[in-house]
């Protein structure tokens, strides 16, 4: 196909599979980007332009919570103002999980198994009073347990020994449960995106063969499926955003050092895009 030389695509749908080598070559890395006209089309997006979350986009989660975090998802917390997503963490949930946040996915609306997702987004990671606040940017098969994380990042400080402040996680799980025999790989963005001041671009790029990872245009980690052999079986995946609070690897709040974690903390998205191959 134009764009991508050497890949040849079966179906265009985004579910269907290709006939193209097992892994993607150094040049078709350096050129992969499906935003570009020449490579991609765009097949879903949402500038959050309306009043309200588009309940024909997405799903918002309500009374539930994460088992290994400390907030309960509220509804309430998912908003729409002046053209941005709003996941706010507030005070007011239980003892046992005392922040109140939102999480929202496609499951329902929209799911593919190739293409570009990318997010513009501020993320609520402000310098030495974040501690616990966990934004995520994140793909879920649908009918499968592997998981593309395309964008984590942690607010500081964070637990000893365990500071990349300024940086952005990728990741890829063939397990999201992390069961017995599950396989991940990781890796990280440099440190010097300032990522509590402004907009940042996050994206991945998906073909057959591998992954490209990006932060504002930035190359931040590849992945190869000869290195993560689940992903070529890994079929069509829905997005998820969230604002998770507390987790035993970054850190949990601190009620003893309440200043650490400054609430209400937002996470603002201006735009989400999913590209497809032409």
């Amino acid at each position: 196909m134009a764009g991508l030389a050497g890949w040849t695509w079966l179906s265009r749908d985004g579910s269907g599979t290709s006939t193209g080598p097992a892994a993607c070559s150094s040049g078709q890395l350096r050129s992969l980007d499906l935003s570009r006209q020449d490579q991609g089309r765009l097949a879903w997006s949402d500038d959050f332009d309306g009043p309200t979350v588009d309940r024909d986009r997405w799903t918002v989660r309500d009374d539930t919570s994460l088992s290994f975090d400390q907030a309960r998802i509220e509804r309430s917390a998912v908003s729409v103002k002046d053209g941005r997503l709003r996941i706010t963490a507030r005070s007011g949930g239980t003892p046992e999980r005392p922040v109140v946040t939102g999480y929202l996915d496609t499951i329902g609306h929209h799911e593919q198994r190739y293409g570009r997702w990318e997010m513009r987004a501020r993320l609520p990671v402000d310098a030495g009073r974040s501690r616990a606040l966990w934004p995520a940017f994140w793909l879920r098969e649908t009918d499968g347990p592997a998981e593309i994380d395309v964008m984590e990042a942690w607010g500081t400080p964070v637990t000893d020994g365990r500071s990349l402040p300024g940086s952005a996680a990728w990741a890829v799980h063939s397990d999201t449960e992390s069961g017995p025999g599950s396989q991940s790989l990781r890796g990280w963005s440099a440190p010097d995106l300032q990522l509590d001041r402004g907009l940042h671009d996050f994206a991945v790029d998906r073909v057959p063969g591998c992954l490209r990872f990006s932060v504002d245009g930035r190359t931040t980690g590849v992945v190869q499926t000869r290195d993560a052999p689940w992903l070529a079986s890994t079929g069509a995946l829905n997005i998820r955003l969230n604002l998770q609070v507390g987790g035993a690897y970054w850190g949990r709040l601190d009620p003893s050092r309440p200043g650490t974690t400054r609430l209400p903390a937002t996470f603002e998205v201006d735009r989400i895009r999913v590209y497809l191959p032409r």
